[in-house]
Formats: structure tokens, C-alpha cells, sequence
């Protein structure tokens, strides 16, 4: 397993991940979407052997003490084996490497996995996003503070 930033000739894998995973619900992110993040914001993949295994897509602002994960996703038959904990603790250095205090995130309210996961990390829930997908779901704010 290889956590490594993402480049240009990565994202052609990436959307294969997005497209198994997520529907027009869950803010799917497009090819142009991950060609600007590979230049704009921390993108970092897990490489199994040559296999793209999944993916954290953080976004910082300068004036900011916050940074957000936009996206986290593992694909399938990866799930269930540590990915999704090594590329939050990739997210975690990055943080600790930038000063920057928090780290923030949404998820779907229903999707107990990833909360649970969260909250192992140390996230804190902080709030709700009432109806905050597009199918109506809300989603759980959560931080954790460094």
C-alpha cells in the first residue's frame, strides 16, 4: 500500500472510482473536477500493486486555520481494509505539516460506516446540514481540532 499525490495520469482511475461509488445524489466529482484539484488542492492516492484503491481530496484557503475533505472514497474491493484509516492519517500530517488547527468534513447522515470511522479518528459531530444532498439527506458536520 502507497499513499502518493495524485497527477494528471491518475485521474482516469479516479473517476472509475467515483462512477462505482456515487450517484448525481452525492455531488460526483467529474474528469475536469479532479484535472483542477490535481493542481489546485492536496489529492492523495492509495496504490495497491498498480491499482488505484482510493482517493482523500482535501481543500485549504489561505486565510483559513481549516481544512476541509471535500472527498474520501474507497473503491469497493478495497473497502474493509485500512484504506479509508491510512488516507485520513495522509490527511492528518498534512494538516500538522501546513499549522493549520482543524479539519473539517461532511457525510451522509446515513452512512453509519464512515461515521463510525470518523469518530475512531477523533472527529467530533459539530452539527447538521438539514437536506443538504440533492435527494434530500441530510449530512453530519464533524471536525476534529489539532
Amino acid at each position: 500500500m502507497r499513499i502518493k499525490a495524485a497527477a494528471k495520469h491518475d485521474i482516469k482511475a479516479l473517476c472509475e472510482i467515483e462512477n462505482e461509488l456515487f450517484d448525481k445524489n452525492s455531488f460526483a466529482l467529474s474528469y475536469k473536477n479532479f484535472l483542477y484539484h490535481t493542481k489546485k488542492n492536496p489529492l492523495f492516492i492509495c496504490k495497491i500493486k498498480d491499482k488505484t484503491a482510493g482517493y482523500i481530496l482535501l481543500l485549504t484557503r489561505k486565510k483559513s486555520m481549516k481544512i476541509r475533505i471535500y472527498s474520501i472514497a474507497v473503491k469497493k474491493e478495497f473497502q474493509h481494509c485500512g484504506i479509508g484509516l491510512k488516507l485520513l492519517e495522509k490527511s492528518f500530517a498534512y494538516v500538522k505539516k501546513t499549522g493549520k488547527k482543524t479539519l473539517m468534513l461532511e457525510v451522509k447522515a446515513v452512512n453509519y460506516s464512515a461515521i463510525k470511522l470518523y469518530e475512531k479518528m477523533g472527529f467530533m459531530k459539530i452539527g447538521i446540514a438539514a437536506k443538504y444532498y440533492p435527494d434530500g439527506t441530510d449530512a453530519i458536520l464533524m471536525e476534529k481540532a489539532f
